[in-house]
């Protein structure tokens, strides 16, 4: 006998609710040809990353400014979006300076690169002035840090 409510109507009973398992994919997905060319701010292997990226410019300069850095890097960047539009794939996005700045930040802390007495007065007033960095013997020597500096940093985050 079904409960009644205090109207007097009879009340549906409720099924519980099964959910649906989900369905695999239907078919197998073949690898792109021609192959994809793999993201450089990811933690796979790559020459684009920005701390490879970074040891070769103090590499080939001296020292630097990390604008300057940073604006090698887009430019970098857009001849590799180039390439990557000739082939169809998706363009990189750029990083925002301020992430970059955090990321060479790693750098400082790492002891890889260290300030020099070298600074310039920036192109607006508004603007801190420019602080160059060189790279120290440390980040010579180094390989690893280079490609994932938080990893070095606190192994017990990988």
């Amino acid at each position: 006998m079904s409960p009644m409510t205090k109207f007097g109507k009879k009340m549906k009973q409720q099924r519980p609710r099964i959910r649906k398992a989900r369905k695999g994919p239907t078919r197998e997905r073949k690898p792109r040809n021609p192959p994809q060319i793999t993201g450089f701010w990811g933690r796979g292997a790559s020459l684009y990353r920005p701390g490879v990226f970074i040891k070769s410019f103090f590499e080939e300069h001296s020292e630097a400014c990390c604008a300057d850095i940073y604006y090698a890097l887009s430019e970098e960047i857009e001849r590799l979006n180039k390439e990557r539009i000739e082939i169809r794939e998706a363009p990189f996005r750029r990083p925002n300076y301020s992430s970059f700045s955090r990321y060479f930040h790693w750098f400082l802390i790492l002891k890889l690169i260290e300030r020099t007495d070298r600074r310039e007065p920036a192109i607006y007033g508004f603007l801190e002035e420019r602080v160059f960095y060189k790279l120290t013997d440390k980040g010579k020597a180094e390989v690893r840090a280079w490609e994932d500096p938080v990893r070095t940093a606190h192994p017990e985050f990988g």
